[in-house]
């Protein structure tokens, strides 16, 4: 492996592990969004639609977050570092 690559896969692995809290800022921030939208008197249906998405960003940070720490078990169980294991994933995809 290159240093490039290797540089490449470690940059995915810490992106992987940010994922559940740029999902719950991505929440957050809709939340935010339709709380504003409301208060500037959008269409109920448009207000609906940005709470409706703040749901399934809030949704998605919890399910990101639970198969990290599932993956997290699984890395110390098997002594690996958080690149290793990206690698494996990877490996696995192809």
């Amino acid at each position: 492996m290159t240093d490039a690559q290797r540089a490449l896969l470690e940059h995915r692995a810490a992106v992987r592990v940010n994922l559940p809290a740029d999902a719950a800022h991505a929440a957050r921030t809709a939340r935010w969004l339709a709380q504003q939208a409301d208060y500037a008197r959008l269409p109920a249906p448009t207000v609906e639609r940005i709470g409706q998405a703040a749901e399934i960003l809030e949704a998605t940070a919890a399910q990101v977050a639970g198969r990290l720490e599932a993956e997290g078990v699984e890395r110390a169980r098997l002594d690996l570092t958080a690149a290793a294991y990206q690698r494996r994933l990877e490996r696995d995809q192809q």
